[in-house]
């Protein structure tokens, strides 16, 4: 049971991954650990929760503004889609992530016509 564990808890925090309010104590609850126990868990697989979830996070808010529909929604509405309740801080940890801000990134996959 143990050694599935670290797997069925990444399975989780992928299915919940838009849950704005997914929490350690949440998903421990969920898998009737504590919440110690489910830090030793990912730490012993080399993850940190909170960079784990914000990469992934991150990483689909990246991919949803780059894709066919990403002038569809603003930048704010993307980013709380994937968790980030406040845009200053969304566009903040993208901007530290990949180099460049949502808005520019966004520009970058989807030029503005110029008709």
């Amino acid at each position: 049971m143990e050694a599935t564990l670290s797997l069925r808890i990444t399975q989780y925090l992928r299915k919940h991954l838009a849950d704005p309010d997914l929490s350690a104590a949440r998903i421990a609850a969920a898998h009737d650990i504590s919440v110690r126990h489910l830090y030793a868990v990912l730490s012993r697989s080399g993850i940190s929760l909170g960079d784990w979830i914000r990469a992934r996070r991150l990483a689909e808010c990246r991919r949803e503004l780059a894709g066919p529909n990403g002038r569809l929604r603003t930048i704010a509405a993307i980013g709380r889609r994937w968790g980030f309740a406040d845009a200053t801080h969304f566009s903040k940890v993208f901007k530290q992530a990949y180099g460049i801000s949502p808005r520019a990134w966004r520009d970058q996959n989807h030029p503005r016509s110029l008709a």
